[in-house]
């Protein structure tokens, strides 16, 4: 059962994914699979967009640090897009997973996030 639901926007520095519902240990490889899969060579990275995230399990912190460590390999960059209303935001907040991945408000501040590198 997939409680996540994927939509993807293309950027010329790096996708731009949106994803909707819940992230936890019943989706969580599979959603490492697709994201992963989307990491483009010579973009700047990637942002992922959580705004209509509803929650966000341990699994799927370990998910987004995952995500994070590959881009930084790339020498690229993950931006998280998680609002100061979100549901998640403590999780993530509380999981340090700020302290290594930039947290923007909007995809728009996202995508200049992406600029600046």
């Amino acid at each position: 059962m997939r409680i996540a639901e994927v939509s993807i926007e293309r950027d010329h520095h790096g996708p731009i994914v949106h994803i909707s519902g819940e992230i936890d240990l019943s989706n969580s490889d599979t959603l490492r699979a697709d994201i992963l899969e989307l990491v483009e060579d010579g973009g700047r990275g990637m942002v992922l967009d959580l705004s209509h995230t509803s929650y966000l399990d341990s699994s799927g912190v370990r998910l987004l640090f995952d995500i994070a460590q590959r881009l930084q390999a790339r020498r690229q960059r993950l931006v998280l897009v998680v609002s100061e209303e979100a549901l998640i935001r403590r999780v993530v907040v509380l999981t340090k997973l700020d302290d290594v991945v930039p947290l923007v408000a909007t995809v728009a501040e996202g995508i200049a996030a992406l600029e600046a590198l």
